[in-house]
């Protein structure tokens, strides 16, 4: 071996720290929910050897975004239809961040990834691997798994929906409640009609 190729032990070293995969990761809570349903997005960014200073996600098509909650500190947020993305801004934590927006989720289901950028007081950290590595580290993006919407329940009858102010839903008390209404109505009824044939003349 040639001497010029010998690399010092120090330059290696920092030149595979550079290249090796990140191990803090951005997730998404919840990771599952219902295919075009309402629901508040909580994602999770963990710090990645220096401060997080911001977060772009890429929001995947058929997501809307209807209301981004106040996150506390000097996080901003920002919201462009047109290229369909997220951006949090102007914080800096090395601490787990989570940053909630409330959407609506796209009606297909299946598995819909949001590709997410990590901006660090180090640099930008790209979470937009399609595939997780199992068992690796690697760079995957966020990603969430949307389900059937439960399917639409048999309407009640009239007795199952007549709930009492106990919870219950029992018919029976309903139908001895209405057989004595309907008892006295006739026991009334009667006795009028006999005041009214004993006052005619």
């Amino acid at each position: 071996m040639r001497p010029g190729w010998a690399w010092p032990p120090l330059i290696v070293l920092g030149l595979a720290a550079l290249a090796a995969p990140a191990s803090a990761q951005v997730e998404i809570d919840p990771p599952e929910a219902a295919a075009a349903s309402v629901v508040t997005l909580v994602f999770v960014v963990e710090p990645e050897g220096a401060a997080t200073t911001g977060v772009v996600v890429q929001l995947p098509e058929g997501t809307y975004v209807l209301s981004v909650p106040v996150k506390a500190g000097a996080w901003v947020s920002a919201v462009d239809a047109a290229a369909n993305t997220l951006t949090f801004s102007g914080g800096s934590s090395m601490a787990v961040e989570r940053f909630s927006v409330k959407v609506q989720l796209p009606a297909t289901v299946g598995e819909v990834q949001f590709p997410t950028l990590q901006q660090t007081s180090n640099g930008e950290i790209a979470w937009s691997e399609a595939q997780e590595r199992d068992g690796e580290l690697g760079y995957p993006a966020p990603r969430i798994n949307l389900t059937a919407a439960p399917a639409n329940p048999l309407p009640r009858t009239t007795l199952e929906a007549a709930q009492r102010d106990d919870g219950t839903t029992s018919a029976a008390p309903w139908i001895i409640g209405s057989a004595i209404a309907a008892v006295l109505m006739i026991a009334v009824g009667g006795t009028l009609l006999q005041r009214k044939q004993r006052n005619d003349p």
